[in-house]
């Protein structure tokens, strides 16, 4: 986890194809609650053969205690799912637990997919479970 800012390598620069899928963190002063929000997330079916991507809005929100995670960061790791395949069930589990991981300067992290339509229906998920 970087430190401080001169540890934020991804900024300001391109980035390597090979370099996708690495988290960057900066200090934060004081807690503070981040929420990202993106329509770019995507992924393979899992249940299709061939390349049929499953699309999503995602946002992923958590309190920063200690430190902030880089945005810059969060979309190339994000992109870095769109050559595998997943369901939406395991996949929001996935992306909480390892942002989760990152505790105690990460907490309270919550994850929600809502796939885009197919069929005629929306899929939204959520980790953890609203209460």
């Amino acid at each position: 986890m970087g430190h401080d800012p001169a540890e934020v390598s991804m900024l300001g620069r391109p980035v390597e194809a090979g370099e996708y899928g690495r988290l960057e963190f900066f200090e934060v002063d004081r807690p503070v609650r981040v929420t990202f929000h993106t329509e770019e997330l995507q992924a393979l079916c899992p249940a299709v053969e061939g390349l049929q991507p499953d699309i999503y809005d995602a946002e992923i929100a958590y309190t920063a205690r200690t430190h902030a995670l880089e945005s810059k960061s969060l979309k190339l790791w994000l992109v870095s799912f769109r050559d595998r395949r997943i369901f939406a069930e395991h996949l929001v589990v996935e992306i909480h637990d390892v942002l989760a991981g990152y505790a105690p300067a990460l907490e309270d992290v919550r994850v929600r997919l809502t796939q885009n339509a197919r069929g005629g229906i929306t899929t939204v998920v959520e980790h953890p479970p609203p209460a």
